[in-house]
């Protein structure tokens, strides 16, 4: 995959020597950021702890055979 990070200068001024590797690898970072931010929300909320809290605070019940009653 690549990114383009050209620019529309009202100067018609040319981005300065190397900083397009220095915007890639910040975009790149925050990307891996985004993801372990994502991830850990995940986990969280798919956790035994958040399901059983989600499970009482809807007041859902269920039968022995594991299907939802009421």
């Amino acid at each position: 995959m690549t990114i383009d990070v050209t620019r529309d200068s009202p100067t018609g001024q040319a981005p300065a020597e190397g900083s397009e590797e220095i915007v890639v690898e910040a975009l790149r970072d925050l990307a891996r950021w985004l993801y372990r931010q994502l991830e850990a929300e995940y986990d969280h909320l798919t956790s035994d702890e958040a399901v059983d809290e989600g499970i009482i605070i809807n007041e859902y019940t269920f039968t022995d055979g594991g299907r939802r009653f009421g």
